[in-house]
């Protein structure tokens, strides 16, 4: 059967032409570019570069070996098939990620650059790490034209080899099941992202940050203090709205059967997230206690502790805002745990985890934390968190039947009068997710409106809890069906 319907002659043709994209890119990137010599990185990023001796870098193809018509890149998709062969076409038209190289390029990077004291961001390995396919940031600093698309294909499904053009397109390949099929790309060294957990994974490497990864030729990637006050957003990442507002360049047909798709995607999101960001502040630690970094690391303190409006009457001025912590020290940036007893409520994962955050939390909470200190606490939770991230790899989430009134009662518990911007906002992300249906969205209109940036701005300027539309919109859900 010729799922493209096309005469046997011009398939040929199609598959040549992809054939000769893919050997055009590979020959440019793994024989001449990815052997060239490095050169050193000034002394405070030097600890980010790996040697020579460590650094195995895999073959990338580029996405270019993706973009035959025969391949992904049709205009159009074929209907009838998982895989519709336009994904290339749809990402490079619509996906902000094919944008990314080309966002170091604008009058907002020149200005970073000039702030952070360096000639070029398109040049500078702390910005190619994320803003182009991290396995060639190394040899993409050396030079001044793209590599590659942008964040491209291998950014997030893995680097492709020579082996991999052809037997991903095998019938015996496209009927294998999903249970099976992760071995299979684990086996070519790729990154199977039917998989809920492998994919948040995946996201976390730039839109939180990770240490250095030298076999796979992957820089750190760390959006520290410096880069955010030379200019750089605040990284705010909660995986499924991210996911929501992408344009899909993948079949969400694949996905229909899988009703709880939405909350795997939540929960993965959420446990990544949070062990993203604790394994970067094991690293931070590192780089202290070699003094090639930075203490206290402010990236890792809440924005806006600093960063805030001095007015009286205030919300922060209420006890129960500093839980403990004495007045006037910097509380640690809590996006990426807020919700953690809710993740490990629905994924029935162990609950004892909550103490060892709790425990790493109250650290750095307080500058009298050595880096040591710091780092012992962090790799105690991120060993735990791996472990969880290893089962739900291999065994999924299978939520209670009753896990939406498991969560509406979890998310109530929360102190919703001293709530905090991040705490607002990942629980409104999260009720978001429990309000599939238009008349529930509509409700949640109010704590977007308390929520979001004003123009201008990209901080919640003038924020206070609204702990009353908070709780309204909790008990109306709980009410429904």
């Amino acid at each position: 059967m010729n799922p493209l319907n096309l005469k046997p002659l011009n398939l040929i043709k199609a598959f040549s032409f992809c054939m000769l994209f893919w050997a055009l890119s590979f020959f440019l990137t793994s024989q001449g570019l990815l052997s060239q010599e490095r050169k050193p990185l000034p002394a405070k990023t030097a600890s980010i570069q790996p040697s020579d001796s460590e650094v195995k870098h895999p073959p990338i193809a580029t996405s270019s070996s993706c973009s035959g018509r025969g391949c992904h890149g049709g205009s159009e998709p074929v209907l009838g098939q998982i895989v519709q062969q336009n994904e290339f076409s749809t990402w490079i038209t619509h996906d902000k990620h094919g944008k990314a190289y080309e966002s170091l390029l604008s009058d907002r990077a020149k200005t970073m650059a000039k702030n952070l004291g360096i000639p070029l961001a398109h040049k500078d390995l702390r910005c190619l790490a994320c803003h182009t396919t991290p396995q060639i940031a190394q040899e993409q600093s050396k030079l001044d034209y793209p590599l590659d698309l942008g964040v491209g294909c291998e950014s997030c499904h893995g680097s492709a080899s020579s082996k991999w053009l052809g037997i991903h397109t095998t019938e015996a390949w496209k009927n294998t099941q999903s249970a099976a099929k992760k071995a299979l790309y684990d086996n070519e060294g790729m990154n199977y992202l039917g998989n809920a957990m492998v994919q948040a994974q995946v996201c976390m490497g730039c839109h939180v940050g990770a240490p250095a990864n030298p076999q796979a030729g992957i820089p750190a990637r760390d959006a520290n203090h410096d880069i955010m006050a030379a200019g750089h957003p605040r990284l705010t990442f909660e995986a499924l709205s991210y996911q929501n507002n992408m344009p899909p360049h993948w079949n969400p047909k694949k996905y229909e059967s899988n009703t709880n798709r939405d909350l795997e995607i939540w929960v993965t999101g959420q446990l990544a997230s949070l062990s993203s960001s604790i394994e970067l502040s094991s690293h931070r630690a590192e780089l202290a206690l070699n003094n090639q970094g930075v203490w206290p690391e402010f990236a890792e303190s809440s924005c806006l502790s600093c960063h805030a409006d001095f007015q009286q009457p205030t919300w922060r001025g209420k006890k129960n805002y500093y839980e403990g912590r004495k007045p006037g020290s910097l509380p640690y940036d809590s996006w990426t745990g807020v919700l953690l007893s809710e993740a490990l409520l629905i994924s029935g994962q162990d609950k004892q985890i909550t103490s060892l955050y709790s425990d790493f939390v109250k650290a750095k909470n307080t500058f009298k934390t050595s880096p040591k200190q710091a780092k012992a606490a962090a790799n105690t939770l991120a060993i735990q968190l791996a472990n969880i991230q290893k089962e739900i790899v291999t065994k999924g989430i299978n939520p209670p039947k009753e896990w939406r009134a498991l969560l509406l009662d979890q998310l109530s518990k929360h102190n919703l009068e001293t709530a905090t911007w991040n705490e607002s906002t990942q629980i409104a992300l999260a009720l978001s997710m429990l309000s599939s249906k238009k008349p529930e969205q509509a409700i949640l209109q109010n704590l977007w409106e308390n929520l979001a940036y004003p123009s201008g701005y990209e901080s919640p300027k003038g924020y206070s809890p609204n702990p009353k539309s908070l709780e309204g919109v909790l008990q109306k859900l709980k009410s429904s069906k």
